[in-house]
């Protein structure tokens, strides 16, 4: 009988132990890899959950963290299954190093299956995200108003800056300056940017936005908004008497509208308000009150039809668009002897009440009561001449109509809390009476370093000769530490450019300090012009209030222009940092 060896059994039995550790070991692995693919699977959610909270919350910076980012970026982590203090979760949401900067963390303690089995049963995870917001740029005005204010500015104060918000009726000619409201490209156009085959592809229907940001309403006041010289009424762009029409417009007779008697019409001077008739409506260039209205008769056209609409805030700040009416009022165009129009004893059909109410008078856009209280957040006034306050589409009117804005709580003339300003574009009339004047620009926020500040400037110029545009950095703005003082390494967009475009042409450099000289309508009439402005490392400026840079303008002649304006920040405007 054989026997076997005593060393194939010894190694039967090490095979057997072998067996049961590579399988102990097999099953270990395993289990290590699904605990480490739910830890990681877990990890993978709480980041895009912390990229979402950053993001969403972002967009209401700087300034609203504790009302709106902070609260928006938790609720955008619970969508997404991470509650702050259930299921051993923390999520912390914070402000980044600058202002617009929102940081979500997220932290939550899972259990461990096999880390059990080694005195480690929990495993902490924690993600976090950083997410920057440049909101839309901000331009024209760093107080509660934007344009002009004859009855309680003062010439030369950031409350008469010399010019008005200007909206052009639908049938008006682009080149004379209106690029978005204007819908007409007139014959030949060659020399006409965007009026490829005849139309007009900046023209926009919604019109123009203005932005009114209230930053403060802890005692529940109302907002109160007011408009200047809301509707549109002819005087001409120089405001003269026009009692000889000729060239086919209509006297407009200011010279009698002036020696109307101060008690013509008590609701037009409430309380013996200041200001006759013989200063409110003189018939002169110069006169404080003249915004300049301008009927064209091209094309037929009728008057232009101007509606305001206001609109509340929303969760969407960068998308005015979807925000919800809260108010509206139509203010048809008139054209003809004012005169005549103020003595009128019945509103005219549509307006919104006698002419003297509205003409060369701040007008309550949503009434005298305001809108009660105000909310915290950017409300938005629609400027249109394309659509009535019903829906139905506005007279096809040919002409500008120059008005300012004003708002304030309680008071419209208390700025505290609230400021008033053309969102991202905007359209001008300036009538300054200096040959030197300086406008507030754009707001240039410290986010904005290291990026480019991208201007467009449309159709300037129009003075009897040629003259200097300069941008100008903000009188807060530093580098380092440093006061600024000029922009460098500017480049522009010579005209004349590109028709179709942009790019407007080829970018060369601008004179030093950021000039741009031989401005005359001759070489600028209806060009878009891009000026590409590097902002610095190490940019700041001061957020209560300031960061505006300004536009000066230097002609030899007074400056008689209706300008549109662009302003942004090259890049996305929300991003992702970290």
């Amino acid at each position: 009988m054989s026997r076997r060896p005593r060393s194939e059994g010894r190694e039967r039995g090490f095979f057997l132990v072998w067996m049961a550790i590579m399988l102990i070991t097999l099953m270990a692995t395993a289990a290590l890899a699904i605990e480490w693919n739910n830890l990681s699977r877990v990890g993978v959610r709480m980041q895009k959950a912390a990229d979402a909270a950053s993001l969403g919350g972002a967009v209401f910076l700087p300034g609203n963290e504790d009302n709106q980012a902070f609260v928006v970026a938790a609720e955008v982590a619970r969508k997404n299954g991470f509650v702050d203090g259930v299921d051993q979760t923390i999520v912390r949401v914070s402000l980044g190093s600058r202002p617009n900067q929102l940081q979500v963390e997220i932290q939550r303690t899972v259990p461990n299956v096999m880390g059990r089995l080694l005195g480690n049963g929990t495993q902490t995870i924690s993600r976090r995200a950083l997410a920057e917001y440049e909101r839309p740029v901000a331009m024209g005005s760093p107080i509660n108003q934007y344009g002009n204010d004859p009855v309680d500015g003062a010439a030369g104060t950031p409350t008469y800056p010399n010019f008005w918000a200007n909206v052009a009726g639908p049938a008006s000619h682009k080149p004379k300056g209106d690029a978005i409201a204007a819908n007409i490209c007139p014959t030949p156009h060659q020399n006409t940017d965007n009026c490829a085959g005849g139309t007009n592809t900046d023209y926009d229907q919604l019109g123009y936005y203005y932005g009114i940001e209230v930053t403060d309403n802890d005692a529940s006041e109302p907002l109160n908004l007011e408009v200047f010289d809301a509707g549109f009424v002819h005087v001409g762009d120089n405001c003269g008497n026009n009692a000889n029409p000729g060239d086919g417009f209509p006297s407009s007779n200011l010279l009698g509208a002036s020696q109307l008697p101060p008690d013509f019409n008590p609701t037009a001077f409430p309380g013996g308000a200041p200001f006759s008739p013989s200063e409110r409506y003189a018939p002169e260039a110069s006169s404080p009150f003249c915004t300049g209205d301008m009927y064209f008769t091209e094309a037929d056209a009728t008057p232009p039809w101007t509606t305001y609409r206001l609109l509340a805030p929303d969760d969407t700040p960068a998308d005015p668009t979807n925000n919800e009416e809260v108010c509206a009022v139509d203010f048809p165009g008139r054209v003809g002897d004012v005169a005549a129009m103020l003595g009128e004893t019945v509103p005219a059909p549509d307006a919104p009440g006698l002419l003297a109410e509205y003409f060369r008078q701040w007008y309550p856009i949503c009434g005298p009561g305001g809108v009660a209280p105000a909310e915290t957040g950017i409300y938005y006034l629609q400027v249109t001449t394309a659509s009535r306050a019903d829906g139905v589409a506005a007279p096809l009117g040919g002409g500008h109509n120059r008005f300012a804005i004003r708002a304030g709580l309680g008071s419209p003339t208390d700025g505290s809390g609230v400021s008033v300003f053309g969102e991202q574009k905007m359209g001008m009339y300036a009538n300054a009476p200096s040959t030197d004047s300086t406008f507030y620009l754009a707001r240039l926020l410290p986010s904005g370093a290291n990026r480019t500040l991208v201007l467009r400037l449309y159709d300037i110029g129009d003075a009897s000769q040629p003259g200097t545009l300069r941008v100008l950095p903000p009188d807060d703005g530093t580098i380092g530490g440093i006061p600024m003082t000029e922009f460098s390494n500017c480049t522009f967009t010579q005209p004349p450019g590109n028709a179709t475009g942009p790019p407007f042409g080829t970018l060369t450099a601008t004179a030093p300090g950021c000039a741009l000289i031989n401005v005359s309508s001759s070489n600028y009439n209806g060009q878009w012009v891009e000026v590409r402005i590097p902002v610095p490392d190490g940019y700041a400026c001061d957020l209560d209030g300031g960061c505006w840079t300004r536009i000066n303008f230097t002609f030899p002649a007074n400056i008689a222009d209706t300008t549109t304006w662009t302003a942004s920040i090259e890049g996305d405007p929300v991003r992702l940092l970290e």
